[in-house]
């Protein structure tokens, strides 16, 4: 059998699901290699949640983790029976598959005999640390990450054997051993060792729970025989239980957004060192948390001792500071409301104040003069809130002449550049854009003759990022690529401008709009993402403007704790908290 290149492969995958076509399903990138090719996937849309009332217990198939030129087309082959097979039918199995899990390793195939050893992802199981910078195999955090939350309740590792004489040979992790499969098929318990069967049946701290995988080794003619052989048994009435992670996502997603927001505030928003806007969004939503729920204990006495070395010495913090410190006390306005004492109100201004314009078409100081979208939230959280307190229109003015000028920033397609000298479309960068628009229409008066540019612009923006959201509910690192892993902050950022343009009325909120599905998504991918001792997946560690695409998707992504994501995480929580739905 003939070999392929990885671009084949690809195409492939993507002819086989328009070929058989099957409603649900669709090849998504799941991942990218070091040479930035994408790692496909085929999924089953039927495993989303809410996506059918009752659907088919989830089996995944995993193949190619060697790179061994001539397992992919055998696997597509197989697919290919599958998908014309009655288990492939609307009560059978609901299938995804990686075929391709190491596209780099398929190009030292016959067709470049000079290519690179590549790495082996049979092993190095489960990855430590380091999502997802690493220069010789991401692959094993991209595949690694997406399989524990994508939570199949059976994963299926399949390795080929040239050896005719291989016998069908079935191996079972942890999970899976006993199981009703398991004995059907045979299995013998697999080692306990890094391989990703065995590691996905062990509890990892970056794992929702566990998942039952079994690993099959066969001579290539024998493959289409041992997978008939699982889909008799992992049909919609075999009873196959779910797994541990899937119940974990479960369990997570049934939070409601005041639990979510209980859980995260219990971490985050009790400290302000330094004065910074990842630890300030975090005391703002403490303190909005109390006004939403009355059985949250009123933070206003612990915020008042956490923060009056601040307001007792507003110059010591703030004289010198740039935006992202000056955002970092956006709480106190709501603080002077809780405590009726002017200081707070007076630090909140003091910070506000020091936003002023430098001359006609230039960001305001501090503001970046290339106008970079982190200013946009900036401006938006701190001279829109200073417009609502005082009703001075210079604030508003100042706000909107800034947004007015840096609309270049925004590219044809609807999406944000990081500045306007760095053309990549950063996800927390998009992030910070539409929550910057969603912060200054909220404050911005009904009247004020640039309002309707600015929102025709959100609009733009929201329909762009809509268009690139991950079928998880995330965004990319860079929006745009595809496999780019999907960065939590931004998601949390974006959920914020949808809830609260569709609750204050400004975005549309009929099924043709399609914001509410959108939100939707995003509130899914949060509360996968947030445990509950509030630890993140998939925060990106801060990031100034980069040279490259590259040196963006090589930003190290944070799991655990994470005052940026965290904060932002409870400001989208107390304002889906707020939605007519919930």
């Amino acid at each position: 059998m003939s070999t392929m290149h990885p671009t084949d492969i690809n195409a492939a995958l993507i002819n086989l699901v328009r070929k058989r076509n099957p409603p649900w399903w669709q090849t998504v990138a799941i991942g990218l290699t070091p040479n930035l090719r994408p790692i496909l996937g085929l999924v089953d849309g039927r495993t989303q949640p809410n996506s059918v009332e009752e659907h088919p217990p989830h089996v995944m198939l995993v193949a190619g983790l060697r790179g061994q030129t001539t397992d992919t087309p055998r696997i597509l082959a197989a697919l290919d029976l599958f998908a014309r097979s009655s288990a492939a039918g609307a009560s059978g199995v609901a299938l995804s598959a990686i075929v391709a899990a190491n596209p780099d390793a398929l190009a030292g195939g016959d067709w470049e005999p000079t290519a690179p050893q590549h790495a082996d992802l049979s092993g190095g199981y489960p990855p430590d640390g380091g999502f997802y910078f690493d220069e010789t195999a991401p692959e094993r955090r991209y595949l690694w990450r997406w399989i524990c939350y994508q939570a199949p309740d059976l994963l299926i590792e399949v390795s080929l054997s040239d050896n005719a004489g291989q016998s069908i040979l079935w191996e079972a992790n942890g999970a899976a051993d006993g199981s009703t499969v398991a004995n059907a098929l045979g299995a013998v318990r697999a080692a306990d060792d890094d391989s990703l069967v065995a590691a996905l049946g062990r509890l990892a701290g970056d794992a929702p729970g566990t998942i039952p995988a079994l690993r099959l080794t066969t001579h290539w003619s024998g493959l289409t025989e041992a997978l008939a052989s699982v889909w008799a048994l992992t049909g919609k009435d075999s009873g196959v239980a779910p797994s541990g992670a899937r119940l974990a996502l479960a369990t997570r997603r049934a939070r409601s957004p005041l639990q979510l927001a209980r859980i995260i505030a219990s971490r985050y928003g009790h400290a302000l060192d330094p004065v910074n806007y990842t630890q300030g969004v975090g005391i703002s939503g403490r303190l909005r948390l109390a006004t939403l729920d009355d059985t949250y204990e009123n933070p206003t006495t612990d915020v008042v001792q956490l923060i009056a070395p601040i307001a007792a010495d507003p110059a010591r913090y703030l004289s010198d500071a740039g935006g992202a410190a000056l955002t970092g006390v956006v709480w106190a306005a709501r603080l002077a409301d809780y405590t009726d004492d002017e200081l707070y109100r007076r630090l909140f201004f003091d910070a506000a104040d020091r936003f002023a314009a430098r001359g006609p078409g230039q960001a305001p100081t501090p503001c970046d003069p290339d106008f970079r979208v982190e200013d946009m939230f900036m401006c938006g959280a701190m001279l829109g809130r200073a417009y609502r307190i005082s009703s001075d229109r210079k604030y508003a003015d100042l706000l909107a002449r800034f947004l007015l000028d840096g609309g270049d920033v925004q590219d044809g397609n609807g999406l944000f550049k990081h500045a306007r000298s760095a053309p990549w479309y950063w996800s927390r960068g998009n992030g910070f854009a539409a929550l910057g628009y969603a912060e200054s229409l909220t404050y911005l008066p009904s009247d004020h003759p640039a309002r309707d540019i600015l929102l025709n612009r959100h609009r733009r923006h929201l329909d762009a990022l809509l268009r690139v959201q991950q079928p998880w509910g995330t965004f990319g690192e860079l929006v745009d690529v595809p496999g780019a892993w999907g960065e939590l902050t931004s998601t949390c950022m974006v959920g914020y401008a949808l809830a609260r343009g569709l609750r204050l009325g400004w975005l549309p909120d009929g099924e043709t709009a399609g914001y509410r599905a959108g939100l939707g998504a995003c509130w899914r991918a949060l509360s996968e993402r947030i445990d509950d001792d509030a630890n993140v997946v998939d925060g990106c560690i801060s990031t100034g403007v980069m040279p490259d695409a590259r040196a963006y998707l090589d930003r190290t992504a944070v799991n655990g704790y994470d005052d940026r994501t965290g904060s932002l995480a409870l400001w989208f929580a107390c304002e889906m908290a707020q939605q007519p739905s919930t």
